[in-house]
């Protein structure tokens, strides 16, 4: 059972006191002397009013006293002092040792103790805490000193640093040290080490030489914390080192007290208390609301990140490097900084992902424009008062924060956020494939903001909100290259002027892979470079654009991206896709259930296309697979030299960048050992076509079986006709595509044969046709024309494909051409008739032309116009056959209106001729008969000449 001696000074008279520091007791001296502690040398004199108490660190203790002068003065008493003592056992020191006191009191014959048993911030002093408190756990003590003490591992122990005979008065002339060392840190962490007592009524270290009235006229009761050289006039002090030595930088001193201590947080494992006394004092001190001497602080560890610009590793150079090609956040250090440091965070984009392994440090200088961009943004920037935050600045814009774009300083070889020596890349052999090259600086940085107290030029402070919006350009900066420097200045130490700041960085990756193809941001272009005599190309991976500015983080909400394929003759294209993220959406890759193809079932408004253009120059793309989720080993194989995968989102939110949508790819040029010759286009005002199919299929219908193409003439549209009934995808519900059921159902029973004829009327999704045989003779026929006739496309299709420098702006040709595919799964054949259309009245949209005015050939049945050459050929071309009607065809059915009515007219002209001559001939004759009745027989001469009729 531990005891301590309590010693009671009621009142107390030796000498003058005269200094602090020097020859303070010229009359004499009481010095205190604890058992197996060394000798210290201070010494107490002058007069004192009012109880002071002293605690012994050990069972015994010895008081000298010394009396050289005696005052000359006979008024004045120049030695008196009235002391008690009393034995009291350790588990009732709880102010000191911490725990829960019995709940038998001692009794006391002095008068009662004026301080608590047990005190705690916020709980009244004058009432015992109940609840069961831990003991303290006060160090080791260093053999050989007096106070000296060695902590370690106080995460796990309640760790106090006091002054020596806590919570009496402390002996003078004295030096202490406390080593705090954190030695089990997890891993992956760095150890931080606190001090600090939010309870002011813990600490009162004397600070000034004041007596009792000039506190109170003050108005402060003593109540006051005092820092550096505040605390040169009594030499009384605390000082926390950044480390674990008297070399390294000091944090914060302070003495005084009455009011809570700051925390003081080392940058490292380590941290080094320095307790300093003057050699001589009095028991005189300033008034407080309670008479303890001295201080206690409370310990505390925490722990970061250890590869995170949240602490600095070298205690003289606050120094980050971060680079990389991600994202992140910013943060104020979080040990405490000595005054007049400055911090310097180096941000630079940059792939770390080298094809040899080495980490490249540095980009090449042939590079034109940087492949990264810095986007920062400040979330708060705040410099506060750890005492009293209402306090106003004592500088303007003292501690503040620039914003450099560019580097300020030339980037070491190293591998890490601090540049450790020992971890730099070797910068040798450069000339190696290996080496890092080194590209030359910029000779200069551009500030571009100051934040400080009183100012803040640009933040994005709803970001610090849950669910918020991204931060928009205007409420963040950009740098022009790929670098950007942070710079912190500090004139005053955090430990009593605190600067917060919360950042996000992000490295903006302009790269994209394969070369720049029409006028879209993000299209692409792969060509085939090998040769027939070469062996060919390896695949060539690629992936979605990490251009944050792309998507809707940066301020769109539409992304629409076509990487094209180009392969040479005689080669065709594979394409690998995998890696596919929809943002969530519900929407599963899926096998059609009527071609070999995968479709996209659910919201469809992310997704991942791939067309075929088996006609290079001309025609629609052929759409074939639709991928909104991974498929396992998905492979695509082109028919011909040219394919194209788009990459579509629509209605991105403000939070949704290329981490919730994208894909991983690769392209592969495959050569064919024979390739198809024909064509499979067809033009003509009208024709027919036969899709047939054999079992098995050789080689040569291989190429029969592509798609036909046919191409109308400029300014006119198609109509086709095909023996059948239109048969769609069967729509899926939430059940199936959660559970990521992807087999095709059985669609037997809604059509008898298992082909199918697609047309692709320049859509996302082909129109698929249940064919029937032309021998059976069925009525039922489908019709189908060019997108553009009804001007009705899709909105998902409008914007896929629209014009890649507006994605948001439909700006395309009407689609005008057709292409069939016979999906053959058994032998048939099968027709499709096909009639060129134009409108009746010029159109002045699509970027098309028609024929003005009323057409002379007409289609009612249609509404549209058709060649002339098409009408009365002899072959019925309109649904209704009105082109071959005999009210339409009949020469004389045909004669213009004017000519008939002319005609009519000569001819009844001409009819009321013959009869007017008629009847002249008929008179004439009647006259010459009668004339012959006349005369005889035979004796009547004739003229021929007058015979008239």
């Amino acid at each position: 059972m531990g005891l301590i001696l309590l010693v009671l000074f009621d009142s107390f008279t030796l000498g003058r006191f005269t200094s602090f520091t020097e020859d303070g007791c010229p009359d004499g001296y009481m010095q205190i002397q604890e058992a197996s502690r060394p000798q210290v040398g201070g010494s107490w004199c002058g007069t004192s009013w009012g109880p002071s108490i002293y605690y012994s660190e050990t069972k015994s203790i010895t008081l000298i006293i010394r009396l050289l002068h005696l005052s000359k003065e006979q008024n004045n008493y120049n030695f008196d002092f009235r002391m008690a003592y009393k034995v009291l056992r350790r588990e009732y020191a709880t102010v000191r040792y911490g725990g829960t006191p019995p709940s038998e009191r001692p009794f006391f014959k002095l008068r009662p103790m004026p301080y608590p048993v047990n005190i705690s911030r916020g709980e009244d002093t004058n009432v015992a805490k109940t609840t069961k408190t831990p003991e303290y756990y006060l160090g080791d003590l260093i053999s050989g000193t007096y106070c000296s003490r060695i902590f370690s591992d106080c995460d796990r122990k309640n760790c106090r640093l006091q002054s020596p005979n806590f919570p009496g008065v402390y002996p003078r002339n004295l030096t202490c040290y406390y080593a705090v060392r954190q030695h089990e840190v997890p891993q992956g962490k760095h150890a931080l080490i606190v001090v600090k007592q939010p309870n002011g009524q813990l600490v009162s270290i004397r600070s000034q030489k004041a007596l009792y009235a000039a506190q109170q006229e003050r108005g402060n009761s003593g109540r006051e914390l005092k820092f550096w050289q505040q605390c040169d006039e009594v030499q009384d002090y605390v000082t926390v080192y950044d480390g674990y030595t008297t070399r390294d930088p000091v944090i914060l001193r302070f003495c005084g007290g009455g009011v809570s201590v700051p925390e003081a947080i080392s940058s490292g494992p380590e941290l080094l208390v320095e307790f300093t006394t003057s050699p001589f004092g009095t028991f005189l001190q300033p008034v407080t609301s309670q008479s303890l001497h001295g201080f206690q602080l409370e310990v505390e560890v925490r722990f970061v990140d250890q590869q995170s610009p949240t602490y600095a590793k070298n205690k003289r150079a606050c120094e980050f490097w971060i680079r990389g090609t991600g994202r992140g956040i910013l943060e104020h250090p979080q040990h405490s900084l000595p005054p007049n440091t400055t911090c310097l965070y180096h941000m630079q984009g940059i792939d770390t992902s080298g094809p040899s392994g080495r980490n490249i440090i540095y980009r090449r200088p042939s590079f034109s424009a940087p492949r990264f961009r810095v986007w920062f943004s400040v979330l708060k920037f705040y410099v506060t008062n750890a005492l009293n935050p209402n306090l106003p600045e004592d500088e303007y814009c003292g501690s503040h924060l620039n914003i450099w774009d560019g580097p300020m300083r030339i980037s070491p070889g190293c591998s890490d956020i601090f540049c450790d020596k020992e971890r730099s890349v070797q910068m040798s052999r450069a000339t190696s494939p290996q080496s890092v090259i080194v590209g030359r600086p910029p000779t200069n940085a551009t500030l571009v903001a100051r934040f400080c107290r009183e100012r803040a030029p640009r933040t994005c402070e709803h970001a610090l909100l849950r669910r918020s919006r991204a931060c928009a350009k205007t409420e963040s900066f950009l740098s022009k290259g790929d670098s950007l420097t942070l710079e912190l200045k500090l004139t005053q130490g955090t430990a009593l002027k605190p600067v917060y700041f919360k950042a996000l960085y992000e490295f903006v990756d302009l790269h994209q892979d394969g070369e720049p193809w029409g006028r879209g941001s993000c299209s692409r272009r792969f060509a085939s470079r090998s040769f027939p005599e070469a062996p060919p190309d390896p695949p060539i991976t690629f992936s979605s654009p990490r251009d944050v500015f792309l998507y809707g983080r940066g301020g769109n909400r539409n992304i629409s991206c076509t990487y094209r394929f180009e392969a040479n003759p005689g080669e065709v294209i594979r394409v690998r896709v995998w890696g596919i993220r929809s943002g969530g959406r519900l929407c599963r890759s899926v096998h059609s259930a009527h071609s070999p193809w995968y479709r996209c079932a659910g919201d469809i408004t992310a997704a991942v296309r791939i067309f075929d253009k088996p006609w290079k120059d001309a025609g629609s793309r052929i759409p074939r697979d639709c991928l909104c989720s991974d498929v396992g080993d998905y492979e695509f194989t082109s028919l011909a030299t040219v394919a194209e995968l788009r990459f579509d989102v629509v209605n991105m939110s403000a939070s949704d960048d290329f981490r919730s949508f994208g894909f991983e790819a690769s392209v592969e040029f495959i050569r064919l050992e024979a390739g198809c010759e024909t064509s499979h286009r067809v033009y003509g005002a009208s024709g027919e076509m036969r899709l047939s199919s054999s079992n098995p299929m050789s080689e040569s219908e291989r190429c029969e079986r592509r798609p036909w193409l046919i191409d109308p003439s400029p300014g006119r549209y198609l109509y086709l006709q095909i023996r059948g009934s239109i048969i769609r995808e069967p729509e899926l519900d939430n059940f199936t595509l959660l559970n990521n059921i992807t087999v095709a159902p059985d669609m037997r029973h809604l059509c008898r044969t298992p082909n199918r004829i697609a047309v692709y009327t320049g859509g996302l999704i082909p129109t698929f046709i249940c064919p029937e045989p032309p021998e059976e003779q069925m009525d039922d026929m489908v019709e189908v024309f060019s997108d553009g006739w009804s001007r009705e496309v899709d909105p998902l299709a409008r914007h896929v494909f629209a014009s890649p420098s507006a994605s948001d702006h439909f700006d395309l040709d009407w689609p005008r051409a057709l292409s069939v595919e016979l999906i053959a799964v058994e032998p048939a054949s099968y027709y499709v008739t096909w009639l060129e259309l134009s409108r009746r009245h010029a159109s002045s949209h699509g970027g098309v032309f028609a024929l003005s005015g009323e057409c002379e050939y007409r289609c009612a049945s249609l509404d549209a116009c058709i060649a002339p050459a098409l009408w009365c050929d002899g072959t019925p071309h309109c649904p209704r056959g009105e082109d071959e009607r005999l009210a339409h065809c009949s020469a004389l059915l045909r004669v213009p209106a004017h000519y008939a009515v002319a005609f009519l007219a000569l001819t009844v002209l001409a009819a009321f001729a013959v009869i007017a001559a008629a009847r002249s001939c008929r008179r004439r004759r009647s006259a010459l008969q009668q004339r012959l009745k006349s005369l005889s027989s035979d004796t009547a001469i004739f003229d021929e000449k007058e015979v008239i009729c």
